[in-house]
């Protein structure tokens, strides 16, 4: 994605930027070449950000791109891994896009004071998801609002969050499509993909004598279904 004078965002991190609260102070945790806080840096919609990665590389990017866009006095880079590096006074949204579900637990699980109810996580991840869902329900953090979006073909959902034990009421489908509903096209597409992923689990399963489980994700499917012909 290169960067321009009026540079968008894809359907993802727009995605995820709809989800910083305005004003906030933002760390973005695997930054790459800093386009979400640029992007919101430039809409005046952070008071500061801090664009984080654990590489050099793309930091040195993210330091190009801050220059270009002048924003330096609003965003800044640092290396980190995870949120290492990051002080809590120093953030209170932290996006943390474009990395696998169990990488996030990592991150979350090594920064304890992510467990004040003022703090918000913005969480899209690419893999391991239900792993991800689950643990934030085992540890109380509460999934306060997730969309879905489609960008190149492909759909992804995102997540804001907040420890809050008491609001982390879960269902039998919430470790596969969380707290989506039906009502847009792009969540009943990530749907369309999570349906699909099941029942390829579940052939396999059937193939290597496990009928059980296999019929166990057969079920969780026909209830996403009609949980979307419900709700669109």
């Amino acid at each position: 994605m290169g960067l321009h004078p009026l540079f968008t965002l894809g359907g993802r991190l727009q995605l995820c930027a709809s989800m910083v609260r305005p004003g906030t102070a933002l760390a973005d945790i695997g930054t790459d070449h800093a386009y979400l806080p640029i992007w919101l840096a430039k809409q005046g919609l952070v008071s500061r950000a801090i664009a984080a990665d654990i590489r050099p590389g793309p930091l040195q990017s993210a330091q190009q791109n801050i220059r270009r866009y002048r924003v330096e006095e609003l965003v800044s880079t640092r290396l980190s891994d995870g949120l290492e590096a990051i002080f809590s006074v120093e953030a209170d949204d932290i996006v943390i896009a474009g990395m696998g579900g169990e990488m996030m637990i990592r991150i979350i699980k090594n920064a304890p004071w992510l467990r004040d109810g003022e703090k918000r996580l913005i969480l899209q991840p690419m893999t391991s998801i239900p792993q991800l869902r689950e643990f934030l329900a085992q540890q109380g953090f509460a999934v306060l609002r997730e969309q879905a979006a489609v960008e190149d073909g492909h759909a992804y959902s995102a997540m804001q969050v907040q420890y809050a034990p008491e609001k982390t009421g879960t269902d039998s489908l919430y470790p596969y499509i969380g707290k989506l509903d039906a009502a847009t096209e792009d969540s009943r597409a990530y749907m369309r993909k999570v349906i699909a992923q099941l029942e390829k689990k579940a052939g396999g399963l059937s193939v290597s004598g496990r009928q059980e489980e296999a019929a166990a994700l057969i079920r969780t499917a026909e209830q996403i279904k009609i949980k979307m012909q419900k709700e669109r």
